[in-house]
């Protein structure tokens, strides 16, 4: 991963990423008997760097479109900069924080902006950023996208928020795709983070028990995919325990400056998807403590933050996160198996 921090908007030099595309390519197989036999990749296109012949990836698609690098996001800069929020504000963008990141040799980018000028502070002493996020990719691993959301300054949280409460474009890589007209979207960036800043209040504000958070986690975020929804008094429900455990621990951790609040349970949320690294102890069945990391084997941290924040997104565009913050969240019984994980 190469990463890049500075200031300047207009400055996309990490971007500059060379791509050219082939389709419906040839290519030279070997048969069964050894020969040699040339033949066509129907329904697909190949991206690769002309400067280095680097593979960057193939669609399953002769639809794909390539969004370059280097225009995508100068176009987002110039789209900031045109903004009527930010001059009505009066804050300066020469006062922002810029982390550019390239990985896997140019096939994942992301540009992150902090704008310090928009904050808000809480009871605890942690400040929250608004922040900008774009997306893109040019092996179709990532679909192109651009969202608001914000940062705590406390902890290093990525404050993930679902879409209906924030701008979120999410599109693919089709000759469908405008760039320009998605990032129009970006006007309300402002109005957004002062929604979501109403949000963050109603969470604080929004008692909770321990229980009822491992309830509402083992039935989303944590329910195993191969299961369908079910109600936690059905005893077959097998939520991912280790990643149950690991939230149960956050929010224990937490709680003293937190309390059993939503904002509690939000913040353990997006310390998981923030920190791909981070390891807790668990206590195994013979009550011996074993320290337990959350990152799979081989697994690319870049990838697995952006597929957290999408399940965080997800859990917060459900029903049941929108009962929760209104208080309307009905609690079954809880399973056993469950109830046995929470201290006493």
């Amino acid at each position: 991963m190469q990463v890049y921090e500075h200031k300047n908007l207009f400055d996309v030099s990490m971007f500059d990423i060379p791509t050219k595309t082939i389709t419906n390519p040839q290519v030279i197989l070997k048969n069964q008997n050894g020969e040699e036999v040339k033949a066509v990749m129907d329904n697909q296109v190949i991206v690769y760097r002309p400067d280095t012949l680097e593979f960057m990836g193939n669609s399953r698609s002769t639809k794909y479109k390539v969004v370059d690098p280097k225009e995508l996001y100068l176009t987002h800069a110039k789209r900031l900069t045109e903004l009527s929020e930010i001059k009505e504000n009066n804050f300066s963008l020469s006062n922002i924080k810029i982390i550019d990141k390239v990985y896997e040799g140019g096939r994942k980018q992301h540009r992150e902006i902090q704008f310090p000028d928009l904050h808000k502070k809480f009871d605890d002493g942690s400040i929250v950023n608004m922040r900008s996020d774009v997306f893109n990719s040019l092996d179709m691993s990532w679909l192109y996208q651009c969202f608001a959301g914000a940062y705590r300054d406390l902890c290093a949280n990525g404050l993930v928020f679902g879409g209906q409460r924030m701008f979120h474009v999410k599109s693919k890589h089709t000759k469908g795709l405008n760039v320009g007209a998605t990032l129009r979207q970006v006007t309300n960036t402002i109005k957004h983070f002062e929604e979501n800043w109403q949000l963050m209040e109603a969470m604080m504000k929004r008692q909770i028990s321990l229980k009822g958070m491992a309830h509402i986690l083992a039935n989303n975020i944590c329910a195993k995919k191969m299961k369908s929804k079910q109600l936690l008094d059905d005893t077959k429900i097998e939520p991912n325990y280790k990643l149950l455990d690991y939230f149960i621990d956050k929010i224990e951790r937490e709680s003293g400056s937190l309390g059993y609040t939503v904002w509690n349970l939000y913040n353990a949320l997006t310390f998981w998807s923030s920190h791909i690294d981070d390891e807790f102890e668990r206590i195994d069945e013979n009550g011996n403590a074993r320290t337990i990391k959350m990152t799979r084997a081989g697994s690319k941290p870049h990838t697995a933050r952006t597929k957290r924040e999408d399940k965080i997104r997800e859990f917060m565009n459900s029903k049941d996160w929108n009962d929760l913050i209104n208080g309307t969240y009905v609690f079954t019984t809880i399973n056993p198996n469950i109830a046995e994980r929470l201290p006493n």
